[in-house]
């Protein structure tokens, strides 16, 4: 079999496996008692991560009711520290996308006058998140609402952490570039071993991890891995090893 095909069986198995992962999640799913890291719009968070609570939780939660209004609260342990309590309204935009709205929060405890707790500072719409379902567990992740970004956004995600756990399945060859954005930093990528067109791709997802760039490129056809180390300004395609 030949290289090409099994590559590009991988990559659908993949695109495959995120899909399956993905489903429809109506107003009567999220109706419930969740436990969750953060008080829902307390803290500036990337996301929220959501698990079905199945017994008493003493830890933070979010309770969603069928009147399309959320709390968020933790459990008091010590009055001597501040703790935050966050209520509003929720919408379902779709089968796949949640608005929420924070409209009241307050605080409890005997150092809360030593800290800022402007209501204002956290009265506010949060905006529209995307609804991603990881068996008994969901992930709120921010979103534009078209739901086709979204799904791409997780699969190259996906595709960025199986990269990194793979890394050494891949040859590099590493080049000098002064670029000052993504498009120089490609144009200086030069394919050395003359595999792949790079003038018919475009970026089309970029992750940063401490100080290296990690950019998936597609053309018409597949997808390729660029890395870019910004801290010695030399980048490389990522050339997946023979496996004969």
């Amino acid at each position: 079999m030949s290289k090409s095909i099994i590559k590009n069986r991988i990559f659908f198995f993949l695109i495959l496996n995120v899909f399956l992962s993905i489903s429809s999640f109506a107003q009567s799913d999220i109706v419930g008692k969740w436990e969750t890291r953060e008080i829902i719009g307390y803290t500036n968070v990337a996301e929220y991560s959501l698990i079905k609570e199945k017994q008493q939780y003493e830890g933070r939660t979010v309770t969603f009711n069928l009147d399309g209004t959320f709390s968020s609260d933790e459990a008091m342990q010590c009055l001597s520290d501040c703790f935050a309590f966050t209520s509003g309204t929720y919408t379902m935009v779709d089968n796949d996308h949640i608005h929420l709205i924070v409209k009241n929060i307050r605080f409890v405890g005997l150092t809360c006058g030593m800290k800022k707790t402007n209501k204002e500072d956290f009265i506010k719409d949060l905006g529209i998140f995307y609804i991603y379902q990881e068996g008994d567990k969901i992930r709120l992740i921010p979103s534009s609402g078209v739901l086709q970004d979204d799904r791409d956004e997780m699969l190259y995600t996906q595709m960025a952490n199986n990269f990194y756990k793979e890394w050494r399945k891949y040859d590099y060859v590493w080049q000098n570039t002064n670029g000052n954005n993504q498009q120089e930093i490609i144009n200086d990528c030069i394919d050395s071993k003359k595999q792949i067109d790079l003038s018919n791709c475009k970026i089309v997802f970029s992750t940063k991890r401490d100080l290296e760039e990690f950019l998936i490129l597609k053309d018409d056809k597949e997808f390729h891995y660029v890395i870019y180390d910004s801290h010695n300004k030399k980048v490389s395609l990522a050339y997946p090893k023979n496996r004969g």
